[in-house]
């Protein structure tokens, strides 16, 4: 084989590993994109605006805004509130990308969780606590781990509180679990670049509340504010005025959370007994009739 043709043989092995190269690649970066595509649609279905979801994943705007429109051109995401700023939700569709299910899941708040500290040991750096007690500030100190809404307030000097801020989702757990993450994040700026020393727990100001922004709050805020101790209220009292059922507790949350699909169980149930019912009418009219013969109803049984 001449020299001519083993270089040529060889830029075209060279370019054909370049290629594979990039395809492998441009795969990854579908990949990836497809993930951040998912949780950008979590957090956006779940009624965060553009902004909190780029401080959060975090990413710039620009990619939040692309697959905004991208989701809402597929019928994932729908428009469900403008004003200062735009609010989006999950469409059947959108659910069933998201969970497997065309059951829109119901957006989860949390209310501000907050935790008392005790103070061990003052701050060894001078700090301004008036803004670490400003939500927009977090986001710098924050650098890499971005949180927004979180907030700090020194009762004295031997006591402060870390305030998470409200938080949005499809799961009562969930987020919980992620009101602790932010409050340990909060500590451990604290620690680590002020050398504060806190006490080794903390103690919730309260119980977890979480809301729901329902259609049927809407109906039963018409009638005017509702509470029921140790459960929770129909709500819609300023500053938002958006009517809404407030429950006290994990465990009530997640019975409320679980309410529609238990109603579809129990309708899926009377729908049973409704064929039953049918098939033994059907057995009486026969009966009634004196026909003599009388066929056993095909798919009579009990409904557990």
């Amino acid at each position: 084989m001449k020299k001519g043709e083993e270089k040529k043989i060889s830029e075209s092995n060279s370019r054909n590993h370049s290629v594979q190269r990039r395809v492998r690649q441009f795969d990854n970066s579908i990949e990836l994109l497809a993930v951040r595509g998912k949780k950008i649609l979590d957090l956006l279905g779940s009624g965060n605006t553009a902004s909190v979801v780029a401080k959060t994943i975090p990413c710039a705007k620009s990619t939040v805004s692309y697959w905004k429109t991208r989701l809402v051109n597929m019928g994932a995401l729908r428009l469900q509130c403008r004003d200062v700023v735009k609010i989006y939700s999950l469409t059947p569709y959108g659910s069933k990308l998201l969970v497997g299910s065309e059951v829109v899941g119901e957006v989860v708040v949390l209310e501000d969780h907050a935790v008392k500290f005790v103070v061990v040991e003052r701050e060894r750096v001078p700090v301004d606590w008036v803004k670490l007690g400003e939500p927009r500030n977090w986001v710098q100190l924050m650098l890499r781990e971005r949180i927004c809404g979180a907030r700090v307030v020194k009762n004295g000097d031997r006591s402060l509180v870390i305030h998470p801020g409200r938080l949005r989702g499809f799961d009562v757990d969930g987020l919980l679990v992620e009101s602790g993450r932010v409050v340990e994040r909060v500590r451990g700026v604290l620690e680590n670049r002020f050398g504060m020393v806190l006490s080794s727990e903390g103690v919730p100001l309260h119980k977890p509340i979480f809301r729901f922004y329902s259609k049927e709050a809407e109906e039963l805020a018409k009638a005017g504010t509702t509470i029921v101790e140790g459960v929770g209220s129909i709500d819609c009292s300023p500053p938002e005025r958006v009517p809404h059922e407030e429950y006290s507790g994990r465990v009530l949350a997640r019975e409320r959370l679980l309410l529609p699909v238990r109603v579809q169980g129990l309708e899926s149930k009377v729908d049973g007994l409704i064929a039953e019912v049918h098939e033994l009418v059907s057995v009486l009219t026969q009966l009634l009739a004196g026909n003599g013969k009388v066929e056993a109803p095909k798919n009579l049984g009990y409904v557990s």
